[in-house]
Formats: structure tokens, C-alpha cells, sequence
């Protein structure tokens, strides 16, 4: 059912409201439009306040329930209204086969990723380029809130990921300024 409201939205371009199984007894609210999905993840091309702002790639089997009620269709009324909605889509092609795919496609385009572990119990949020990706884990070299890398990368596994952001303002302009520690003399 859920891969079928994946396709309904992906094919009439719906505004769509996912409620996402982030942890055991949490979740999480993700709001846009469906650019692309296979059976495993979906990209959805972010919305807030009424503009579209980049790429999430969301796990399908995470995934409670896709919403279009009627908040949602005036929701996506006003999109239309704004321009944004023609916007919608992706111009190049990520891999959606598995997580590994998923970020050696991106790599491949050059992109900083965020990647998040939203579970309370894990709360997980690294940001940066992509190292290389194995069958469980994806290396990324983090970077902090004054653009310096981290000296060791950060390694995550695919289990914990619930949401990887990508090609959105803030991680691409931040990426253009990334910086190295002065090493000590």
C-alpha cells in the first residue's frame, strides 16, 4: 500500500506529508514532493515555508503512512500558485538500489551529504563529503560549525541511517568553504 501512494504521488506530482518510523515508539514528519523512488528508498525534494529546498533520501520501510487530505491539497494549491511546484524534480540520477548505491551516486555528482539518525537513542547528525561506502557503512569526513574538517572521518552503518539529505543551500554553499586545522608546531 505504501509503495502505491509512493507512485500515486511520484506520477501526479502530489505535495505529500510522510510520516516516517524513526525508533521504537518515535517518529518524524517529512513534507514535499516525490521526485524519484524504487522499492527500497525514495527521494523527496524538500519543502519549507513554501519553497522547495533540497534532497531527502528516506528509507520505504520506514515509512507509517504518506498524507493527502485537505490541508494538503490547499497546501499544494498555493505551491502551484507560487511557482514551485513546476520546480519539482531531479536533473541526474541516484541510485536507489541500496544504501550504498545511494551514496556513491551522490559522491559520484560531488555532493555533501547530511546524514541522520534521528532515534533518540542513537541522535546522530554528521555532515560532509563522502569518503567511499561499503556494503554496511559510509565514511564521511565531518565538518563543524566553522567549516573545519575532522581530522578522522566518521564511519555510520546503513541500520541506524533514517534520513540523507543532499544538494540543498546549506550544505552546498557550506561545502565551498571548508577548511583544514592548522596543525600544531
Amino acid at each position: 500500500m505504501v509503495l502505491e501512494k509512493i507512485k500515486d504521488h511520484f506520477e501526479n506530482k502530489k505535495f505529500a506529508r510522510i510520516t516516517r518510523k524513526i525508533g521504537k515508539g518515535y517518529t518524524a514528519i517529512s513534507r514535499g514532493y516525490i521526485v524519484d523512488y524504487s522499492n527500497n528508498f525514495l527521494i523527496l525534494q524538500e519543502d519549507y515555508d513554501f519553497q522547495l529546498i533540497g534532497y531527502n533520501v528516506l528509507p520505504v520501510d520506514q515509512i507509517k503512512n504518506i498524507r493527502f487530505n485537505k490541508n494538503d491539497k490547499y497546501y499544494h494549491k498555493i505551491m502551484i500558485w507560487e511557482g514551485e511546484v513546476e520546480k519539482a524534480g531531479i536533473s541526474y540520477k541516484i541510485d536507489l538500489e541500496s544504501w550504498q548505491t545511494v551514496f556513491k551516486s551522490i559522491k559520484n555528482h560531488q555532493l555533501n551529504v547530511i546524514v541522520e539518525c534521528e532515534n533518540p537513542a542513537i541522535g546522530s547528525f554528521t555532515i560532509g563529503p563522502i569518503l567511499k561506502a561499503n556494503k554496511k557503512l559510509v565514511y564521511i569526513q565531518n565538518f563543524d560549525p566553522g567549516g573545519f574538517l575532522d581530522e578522522k572521518h566518521t564511519t555510520i552503518d546503513f541500520e541506524s541511517i533514517t534520513k540523507v539529505q543532499f544538494d540543498d543551500r546549506y550544505a552546498n554553499i557550506f561545502g565551498k568553504y571548508l577548511r583544514h586545522k592548522k596543525s600544531k608546531k
